[in-house]
């Protein structure tokens, strides 16, 4: 199969992932049975995994992203983070947000220029 074309928010994902400590990304795919199924694989230190999957390979990489970001906690601000896919992030202050900047193509913390 060609190399699958990925969005350009799934491409900044890539490297928030890459930001989140991944040693290796893998994208795969199973076509045994329909729907095809795409699986985004990060590999971490000392033999640790997470997967997401989905219809495309644009969709299986955000998930990944969201279960990485979601819950965790900003090294910056020390809040909870999220990742939020709309342009301007919600109005909840509690939680430091990445959101997807175009100009930039790249996923940017609520908190940056904060701290």
């Amino acid at each position: 199969m060609a190399r699958p074309d990925l969005s350009p928010e799934a491409l900044a994902a890539v490297g928030l992932i890459a930001r989140c400590g991944s040693k290796a990304l893998q994208i795969r795919y199973s076509d045994d049975e329909q729907p095809v199924v795409w699986f985004a694989v990060a590999t971490f230190a000392k033999n640790r995994w997470e997967t997401a999957a989905g219809d495309s390979p644009t969709t299986a990489i955000i998930r990944l992203t969201e279960q990485l970001i979601d819950g965790g906690q900003c090294t910056h601000c020390r809040r909870g983070t999220g990742l939020w896919l709309d342009l301007e992030p919600p109005l909840i202050t509690s939680v430091c947000w990445y959101v997807y900047d175009p100009e930039l193509k790249t996923y940017r913390r609520s908190c940056e220029g904060d701290t």
